[in-house]
């Protein structure tokens, strides 16, 4: 008598990854629409300065001991990160002063946007100057175009960066995952193309919704930061738990989904830092750097 076997369907870690990724943005969807303001506070003081961290260690862990050709490259990309980062933090700390006039905040933001594309733009040529056969000189048009925009529309610019940068860790982890879980590039795709159906879940649900409150500093910079003030017709609860989900998402993939598929970005491997681990290195550099970013919120 012949024996029947039943196929069992094989699970594959893709297939986890999959449902893992869309489950947690499910939870968050639902969480961050209900308690917009909540919710950004506690992304941003639990999760913010862990994921300065990340970010920092795994920019620290492809730097190479001698920068060789790649000299000025690294140092345009280290001295931009410095002064537009103190800028940032000025700029962000005294906009609510009174000091400072509805224009001269403008002027400052566009100087800021235009000094920002600038730099993007000089690091994706002289990143193409490495690779022969290759001419990134379209870098310098683009960054002139977008430096217009950021003159002739700031705030819209600087908000549109607000909302956009959370998905260049998207970017970041696609690349990723092409060089070290190819396997799971196809299921990536589709927790990508399931953001935008939780995005248009959030709208419809909390348009109507009343603006949240702005009774203290801090809630009134929250809702800011979102685009109340620039988008006055979109109820500020909807800005809020927009920009909170995608910041959440930003968060989750450095702290957790970067270090899953790449071994250099465990958080505890400082031996796969060059800088850290190889003779000649900066230990105390990288450590004071990693511990700096932690506090920065």
């Amino acid at each position: 008598m012949q024996e029947l076997r039943v196929a069992r369907p094989i699970v594959t870690s893709a297939q986890v990854f999959l449902f893992a990724f869309v489950a947690a943005c499910a939870l968050a969807a639902a969480i961050i629409g209900s308690f917009p303001l909540t919710a950004s506070i506690a992304t941003i003081f639990l999760f913010a300065g862990v994921h300065n961290m990340m970010e920092v260690r795994y920019f620290t862990a492809r730097m190479p001991l001698r920068w060789g050709r790649s000299r000025l490259y690294y140092s345009v990309g280290i001295g931009g990160v410095v002064v537009l980062g103190a800028s940032y933090f000025t700029l962000y700390f005294v906009s609510g002063n009174w000091l400072w006039s509805e224009q001269g905040w403008a002027m400052f933001a566009a100087v800021w946007n235009t000094c920002f594309v600038l730099w993007v733009g000089w690091l994706f040529y002289l990143r193409g100057r490495q690779r022969p056969k290759s001419d990134w000189a379209w870098a310098f048009p683009a960054a002139f175009l977008l430096a217009a925009l950021a003159w002739l529309v700031p705030q819209y610019w600087s908000l549109a960066l607000v909302y956009i940068h959370p998905l260049i860790a998207m970017w970041f982890l696609e690349r990723q995952i092409r060089r070290t879980r190819p396997e799971w590039l196809r299921a990536y795709h589709w927790c990508l193309a399931s953001i935008p159906l939780f995005l248009v879940g959030l709208w419809f649900s909390l348009a109507g919704q009343h603006n949240v409150s702005q009774e203290t500093n801090l809630f009134w910079r929250i809702t800011q930061h979102a685009g109340s003030q620039i988008l006055p017709g979109i109820s500020s609860h909807l800005l809020v738990a927009t920009h909170v989900f995608l910041e959440s998402i930003h968060y989750f993939v450095w702290i957790l989904l970067i270090p899953l598929v790449d071994r250099k970005a465990i958080p505890w491997r400082l031996a796969e830092i060059p800088l850290f681990a190889n003779k000649g290195g900066f230990p105390r550099l990288v450590v004071g750097a990693l511990s700096i970013s932690v506090l920065l919120m």
